[in-house]
């Protein structure tokens, strides 16, 4: 089952949490166990997995991409996406994403305001172990 997130971002440089959403594609594919993917179709945005953060703080990944990007020679929008990756793997288990109790999962733009899509693929696992 493949669907769409949609994304109006409002920031040159901007943070979303979006695990509700992949939550809720899920949740709606009432699958036993499967393989979640997570892709971000877009050079200049990505997405990531961390620790989960206050909604006053940036996640620290953040931290550190804004000391990279800083210097002259990584200011393309290009580059952070580069550090951060196109896309993330999950597992779900009855119905359910499988992440730590504190991760979130974090879309990132590096080139807004733009409206951006992020697909969410869900396998369904056909593996039968022990037979």
């Amino acid at each position: 089952m493949l669907q769409t997130i949609t994304l109006e971002t409002t920031a040159k440089e901007e943070v979303i949490d979006i695990t509700d959403q992949v939550a809720r594609i899920v949740a709606e594919a009432q699958v036993e166990e499967a393989g979640v993917f997570v892709y971000v179709p877009h050079g200049d945005a990505a997405v990531n997995i961390q620790a989960g953060r206050p909604k006053t703080s940036e996640p620290p990944l953040n931290d550190l991409l804004k000391k990279v990007l800083e210097r002259e020679e990584f200011e393309k929008p290009e580059t952070g996406a580069a550090f951060v990756a196109p896309t993330e793997v999950l597992i779900a288990h009855r119905g359910r994403l499988l992440l730590g109790e504190d991760q979130r999962i974090y879309f990132y733009e590096f080139n807004g305001p733009k409206k951006r899509s992020v697909y969410v693929l869900v396998i369904p696992s056909s593996a039968r172990w022990g037979n």
